[in-house]
């Protein structure tokens, strides 16, 4: 199941992955995973990751495209509700001053787990295309998962 929404300045995903909400809980809150998935380019690598997994703590994510162009994201944790919702700030660094916001909801379902992500306050006049950019980390993730899975 998938489902985009676009509004003026924000958007929404739907995703269910085959895998339960623990593991996607460590998708996107460890490093060591955030690294194997970050980025929308499928050959796209994630360079470092840095997160203070507390509210008020912060993260910061460079990566780069298999065109060898590198964006860096960070941000503040405002909002941790484990295995149930990420909200944090975010900031491009070739975007300095523009801040939106990013909520990611986990939902169990038995052995799969929904996310929502909604990501709010979009910059108009941003290069970054947003719903494409995650569904394509969305791809990743469930791609890592399933390796992940098989390899237990």
């Amino acid at each position: 199941m998938e489902s985009d929404t676009i509004a003026k300045n924000e958007i929404r995903i739907e995703r269910v992955f085959n895998a339960e909400i623990a593991l996607l809980w460590k998708a996107w809150t460890e490093p060591n995973l955030i690294k194997r998935w970050f980025g929308s380019d499928p050959n796209g690598t994630v360079e470092e990751v840095e997160i203070d997994l507390r509210i008020g703590g912060s993260y910061k994510i460079t990566f780069k495209d298999s065109d060898q162009s590198a964006h860096t994201c960070k941000g503040k944790f405002l909002s941790i509700m484990e295995h149930k919702l990420l909200k944090y700030s975010w900031e491009w660094e070739s975007e300095p001053g523009h801040i939106s916001e990013l909520t990611v909801s986990f939902y169990a379902f038995g052995e799969k787990t929904k996310v929502v992500l909604e990501h709010k306050n979009l910059n108009h006049a941003s290069r970054h295309a947003y719903a494409e950019g995650w569904n394509g980390g969305l791809d990743k993730i469930e791609r890592t998962l399933v390796r992940i899975t098989n390899h237990k």
